[in-house]
């Protein structure tokens, strides 16, 4: 019984703490992009791939989002 119940307390904590573990991480992205003036005429699965390139020297801090977390960036971002 105490064992369920910290697991449940873990599991509330998680679904509550998610959220932020993500928040800002556009910011990242708006350090060197203006999404009106670059993103202007392109669909999200193009900046996608643009982010995801391995050849862009500039997007390397993208390594550490899998594709979901990229694809919610990108939805805040076009989102602005």
């Amino acid at each position: 019984m105490k064992r369920q119940l910290l697991l449940g307390m873990a599991l509330v904590y998680s679904c509550a703490v998610a959220p932020l573990v993500y928040s800002g991480d556009e910011d990242l992205c708006m350090e060197c992009h203006e999404p009106a003036e670059d993103w202007e005429g392109m669909s999200a699965e193009a900046i996608l791939a643009d982010a995801q390139d391995p050849d862009n020297d500039m997007h390397e801090d993208n390594a550490a989002f899998n594709e979901e977390q990229l694809k919610a960036i990108i939805a805040t971002l076009l989102a602005q």
